[in-house]
């Protein structure tokens, strides 16, 4: 299938601030693709009640976001137990 720039853009966004590290990418990327299949709030919204490609782009900007988010949470208590 053709690529869809809100992707690139959601994965981008995902992957921006993430850890340099491969796993960390392989993660983000899966969670990623995780949160835009399920849509939780307020992706879903944005999806339905955002008309032509605002609600496109957006639904997968903050998939990205809350990915992004994941991936932070999981490498601070990455470290935290290493200590």
């Amino acid at each position: 299938s053709p690529i869809v720039i809100d992707e690139v853009v959601g994965i981008f966004i995902t992957l921006a601030s993430a850890p340099k590290r491969p796993l960390y990418w392989l993660w983000g990327y899966l969670v990623f693709l995780i949160l835009d299949g399920l849509k939780p709030f307020p992706v879903s919204w944005l999806d339905t009640h955002l008309q032509g490609g605002l609600g496109i782009m957006l639904d997968d900007m903050v998939a990205g976001i809350y990915a992004s988010l994941f991936l932070h949470l999981v490498t601070y208590l990455s470290a935290r137990r290493r200590q």
